[in-house]
Formats: C-alpha cells, sequence, structure tokens
C-alpha cells in the first residue's frame, strides 16, 4: 500500500464475515485511511472489497472538520452487491 502524503492507511484487516452457504468462505478486506484536505480537516474511511476484487468500496466515512466530528451517511450498503 501506498500512501502520499495527505493519506495514509492506519489499519488493514482480513475477515469472513458471511455464514450463509453461498458465500461463507469469501473473504472481505477492510482497511481505514486517513485523508488530509489541507487547511479544511480530515476524513477517516472506512473501505472494504472482496478478496476477488480491486476495486475499494467506501463502508463508512466520518468528517474533522474545526467545529467537530460527522458521520456521512452513505446511500450503499457494501455488503449487498
Amino acid at each position: 500500500m501506498s500512501d502520499d502524503a495527505n493519506e495514509r492507511v492506519v489499519a488493514d484487516w482480513r475477515e469472513r464475515p458471511f455464514s450463509d452457504t453461498e458465500r461463507r468462505r469469501e473473504t472481505v478486506h477492510h482497511r481505514i485511511r486517513v485523508v488530509a484536505h489541507d487547511g479544511v480537516g480530515v476524513d477517516v474511511q472506512h473501505e472494504v472489497r472482496r478478496e476477488t476484487e480491486g476495486a475499494w468500496t467506501t463502508a463508512e466515512v466520518f468528517e474533522s472538520r474545526p467545529h467537530g466530528i460527522e458521520k456521512v451517511n452513505l446511500d450503499e450498503r457494501w455488503w449487498a452487491a
């Protein structure tokens, strides 16, 4: 994983969260990224992907700004696909 000056991966793990027979062996890869926005604040992003796919999907985002921390509501459910 490469980090640049404005973003850093701070956690990375894998799990097998599904118990149904069709998806039981699927492994989900998680990571937590912190992205700095100059003069604005930082975003903390929980991203996921299946072991067989290359693209990361955002599961949760928290924005930290001078006025406080707020959770961003996302429309997608990453586990439904």
